[in-house]
């Protein structure tokens, strides 16, 4: 029996108290019918979504078995996860970009100094043969830079995207070093520079790619030698631990600023931006190397300390322990 008595004390009458408490039950069911469609349209959005993520392997979780509590984790995990893809599909178009404007620029400068060297050749024909020949040397020499450029470009590209694949083999690492220290002799005469390479006595058999390694320790070594010092030396170091070999490339040269040394590796990274597109180069010569030493299983080093010269080192597991 329903109590009005305070009610009807105030002065409302006891059929208006009833048709009150009616629409109050009417209010009260009719929110909790709207509730129920909105849990239900939510619980259905919810399956829908779980039974797209679900592999065809697998069957999808019935969610109007589960509890409220896991269905809100489930809900929270699931943000969590949509937030991430979010937030890597904004580093993939940062990249993408950076990468577009870097070649843009890379390219720039040789095409514009080709382009310019024989436009002059074309508009001046009393140029003298001695002029001529300069131009056309230079015109020449942004194209060898062009080709290099675009090699690279085509280098890192098949690493970056992971088909990178190695010839592995059993070679003498010594006997690596000192053909690339016969081929960079012109260049390090050209700066003076004394190129020595010190090794103590033994086996530096290891197991792994020679062409590409090869591609390391030449880059390695030019670099040393076009950022050395006039007059200074560049010198290549094995020592041989039982396990690995330890190599380096270490120089008394400009160095590093310390601020630099953590980017150094990242393709198109330059300490000095006129510095290094003076001296040529295409700016992917040491992302190239991390990316082989990387896929060899090891690291890629350097420490650097600015107007002293750098260290560059990395190793390789000896032949006998693979």
């Amino acid at each position: 029996m329903m109590y009005f008595g305070p009610l009807i004390i105030l002065g409302i009458s006891p059929s208006i108290l009833f048709v009150l408490w009616v629409l109050t039950i009417l209010v009260a069911v009719t929110v909790g019918l709207l509730w129920v469609r909105r849990e239900k349209h939510l619980l259905q959005s919810l399956q829908q979504m779980i039974t797209d993520e679900t592999p065809e392997s697998e069957s999808p979780v019935n969610v109007a078995k589960v509890k409220y509590e896991d269905i809100e984790a489930a809900l929270k995990a699931l943000f969590e996860t949509r937030k991430e893809e979010l937030l890597q599909l904004q580093r993939l178009e940062n990249y993408r970009r950076d990468y577009i404007g870097n070649v843009a620029h890379e390219l720039k400068t040789p095409i514009f100094s080709i382009q310019g060297y024989i436009e002059t050749v074309l508009d001046d024909s009393d140029l003298d043969r001695t002029t001529l020949e300069l131009f056309l040397g230079k015109a020449n020499k942004n194209a060898d830079r062009l080709g290099q450029i675009v090699s690279d470009l085509d280098t890192i590209t098949k690493y970056e995207s992971g088909f990178l694949v190695l010839d592995q083999q059993p070679f003498d690492l010594l006997g690596l070093v000192n053909e690339v220290v016969e081929s960079l002799e012109l260049q390090a005469r050209e700066k003076n520079i004394t190129l020595q390479v010190l090794a103590t006595s033994g086996e530096y058999m290891v197991m792994g790619d020679r062409a590409r390694l090869s591609q390391v320790v030449t880059n390695l070594g030019y670099n040393s030698i076009r950022y050395g010092n006039e007059n200074g030396n560049t010198r290549f170091r094995l020592s041989n631990t039982g396990e690995k070999v330890m190599f380096e490339v270490a120089d008394n040269g400009i160095g590093i600023p310390s601020e630099h040394l953590g980017r150094v590796f990242e393709r198109f990274y330059r300490v000095d931006k006129h510095r290094n597109r003076a001296t040529g180069g295409s700016g992917l010569g040491l992302s190239i190397c991390k990316h082989i030493v990387e896929a060899h299983g090891e690291n890629i080093g350097v420490i650097s300390t600015e107007g002293a010269g750098s260290v560059f080192s990395f190793s390789l597991k000896c032949a006998g322990d693979l």
